[in-house]
């Protein structure tokens, strides 16, 4: 576990507010965000901060080198995944710090100190800083798209495999483990199982991005079944977490076969299907022979990772591939 410094957690209706005392000893802010969440909440932004502000504006992928402007001792990063990495990406090239503000509860990023960004058609995670603040405003969330709340849904859900995979990993490949991280994202995980409003899978997301803090790795939340979804990247079938929620039940299948897992595969589907989340290759316009080229991505990219995958572990064939997906219900 490594000594990171933890956010300050702020949740609830209303709690943009907060952002002018916590703004109040800075001179210039740069805000992070895309086109949309400006024209949606820029005013409001600029009302409530008494500083100087300076908008950058990210519409379209996240930059590994993304620097920014001169003057400013702080960095805000309100909107979606996109312009939250990019404020990371800025913070870690800078060395000042920023804050979380979301938009949407559409990843598990909001408070971990990893950003997803792409290179050659892969996504892959690059270590930056974590916020010193988050600010989730559950009035400016509720009014997100749909889907990016099933996207934040799913990317929870997934933990289900990654935290099963983690154990593997640890005491079959010696990977690195700490029980104490593992509960806060089994926590995280559960929470959402069990309660499906909105303030709760918000929490959860945070919980589990602080978790991935403490480790120092973002192992504890992602394991084959978000290899699986960087393997989709190069097509762009879907959202990060629509698909890993999507490879979740497949992995958790192989996972429970080799006697760890958390959360069978079934009531993974079940509470896919209870919020809509695509169960078939159909939902997602796949054909079999497209998806088991992705897992074979996906196992290399988790060995160039230097991750234990269970699809390695067993090892699972094709074959076997195959016949999981007629038995979870993929080819229905």
């Amino acid at each position: 576990m490594t000594g990171a410094h933890l956010p300050r957690v702020l949740i609830g209706d209303g709690v943009l507010s907060e952002l002018q005392g916590i703004l109040a000893d800075y001179r210039s802010v740069i805000i992070v965000t895309d086109p949309v969440v400006r024209s949606l909440y820029g005013s409001t932004i600029e009302s409530i901060i008494d500083a100087t502000t300076q908008w950058v504006l990210v519409p379209e992928g996240v930059d590994v080198n993304q620097t920014l402007p001169s003057g400013a001792d702080i960095i805000l990063g309100l909107g979606g995944g996109r312009s939250i990495d990019a404020a990371k990406l800025m913070a870690r090239n800078s060395g000042l710090d920023w804050i979380s503000v979301p938009t949407a509860a559409s990843h598990d990023g909001i408070a971990s100190d990893v950003a997803s960004v792409q290179h050659n058609g892969y996504r892959y995670s690059a270590r930056c800083k974590g916020p010193i603040v988050v600010v989730a405003d559950l009035k400016m969330i509720a009014s997100a798209p749909k889907k990016l709340r099933l996207a934040g849904m799913g990317d929870i859900l997934s933990k289900a495999s990654s935290l099963a995979e983690w154990q593997l990993a640890h005491e079959h490949h010696g990977e690195p483990f700490d029980q104490h991280v593992y509960d806060l994202v089994l926590s995280a995980l559960d929470s959402v199982l069990n309660d499906s409003s909105l303030e709760t899978l918000v929490r959860a997301e945070v919980h589990a991005g602080i978790a991935m803090q403490m480790f120092g790795s973002s192992r504890p939340c992602s394991g084959t079944e978000h290899a699986i979804s960087h393997a989709m990247d190069r097509r762009g079938v879907e959202l990060h977490g629509i698909q890993v929620a999507f490879a979740t039940p497949l992995c958790t299948y192989f996972l429970s076969e080799s006697g760890y897992h958390l959360y069978g595969p079934q009531p993974v589907r079940e509470a896919m299907r209870a919020h809509g989340l695509p169960t078939t290759l159909e939902d997602l316009s796949l054909s079999e022979s497209t998806f088991l080229d992705d897992i074979h991505h996906a196992l290399a990219l988790m060995k160039r990772r230097g991750r234990y995958s269970i699809l390695e572990h067993l090892p699972v064939t094709d074959s076997q591939v195959q016949k999981a997906l007629a038995m979870l219900g993929y080819l229905d």
